[in-house]
């Protein structure tokens, strides 16, 4: 089991400048202090902050992160500070690094597997937006010769009206060599009834909710769906130096874990060592394993 810090410049990760290093030895521990009643004033100090306040732990909110808001929200000499406040806080930049880490292990285990199977089957557990699914398959080079089949699962309805709309938007759209799916469902649930086996489980964001017990019986089902040479991603929160501030001020409650802690779930469920690559992104707030069963 490999567990590294990414550094891949292609990926124009975000990380911290001097001056911002600086901001933040004063700002974090100010953030941290802030009770749950100041909740109301940072939602109402910039409006694509009140979205994120108002739907945190939910796929809208990660859109309006993996965006950095909404430029409309963004005019004002006072707004603009605002934004680089919010929107440059490690959490938010870790989110995005996060997006840009599994699209590179969605898109580069894509490629691989096309290169073993014409048919990959794709299964997205509590896909959200969908969005690393999309551009990943959009930015994987396709041939005449291959074709895509993806599930997208997620118990909100909304977020599976939110990928629909999404993949309208993308080269994807109306391309026959390519098959969406939308299952309305847990993953629990889904996955104890599920017969068919997967090339690619991408479960991005979900692990962030569930205690040990939960996340291992999740990814043993997972395990026994994954075709001989198929991967598995996941990924995790780390602890951070901001983890008060977003529990207590932004409402946001999230079960925390190092590289080590979900390298050790799943060697539990039924991994072998050999099979695990970790990767942190550079701000170490998020981890994300990479489990392709030989």
């Amino acid at each position: 089991m490999d567990i590294v810090v990414d550094n891949d410049r292609s990926l124009k990760y975000e990380t911290n400048s001097l001056y911002r290093r600086v901001f933040n030895f004063f700002f974090i521990p100010a953030l941290n202090i802030l009770p749950s009643r100041s909740r109301k004033f940072i939602g109402k100090s910039h409006r694509s902050v009140g979205e994120v306040v108002e739907n945190a732990t939910t796929h809208k909110a990660l859109e309006v992160l993996y965006k950095k808001g909404h430029k409309s929200h963004t005019v004002s000499v006072l707004q603009k500070i605002l934004h680089a406040v919010w929107f440059d806080t490690n959490n938010s930049k870790a989110v995005r690094n996060r997006l840009r880490l599994v699209e590179r292990e969605l898109s580069g285990s894509i490629r691989r597997i096309f290169g073993q199977v014409k048919d990959v089957k794709i299964l997205s557990i509590a896909s959200g937006s969908a969005r690393a699914i999309v551009e990943s398959v959009e930015n994987s080079s396709l041939s005449d010769a291959n074709h895509v089949s993806v599930t997208f699962l997620d118990k909100n309805p909304q977020a599976l009206e939110y990928s629909k709309a999404l993949l309208r938007e993308s080269s994807l759209y109306a391309d026959d060599r390519y098959d969406f799916t939308w299952v309305n469902g847990t993953a629990g649930s889904y996955l104890d009834s599920q017969t068919s086996k997967f090339n690619i489980v991408e479960m991005v964001g979900l692990l962030d909710y569930f205690d040990d017990e939960k996340a291992v019986s999740i990814f043993q089902k997972i395990r026994n769906i994954i075709e001989s040479g198929g991967t598995f991603i996941t990924a995790n929160i780390c602890d951070n130096r901001e983890r008060r501030f977003m529990t207590r001020a932004i409402g946001w409650e999230m079960v925390y874990r190092s590289a080590d802690d979900l390298g050790r779930l799943l060697l539990k469920a039924g991994f072998k060592d050999d099979e695990l690559n970790l990767y942190y992104e550079p701000l170490k707030i998020h981890v994300v394993a990479v489990a392709t069963r030989k």
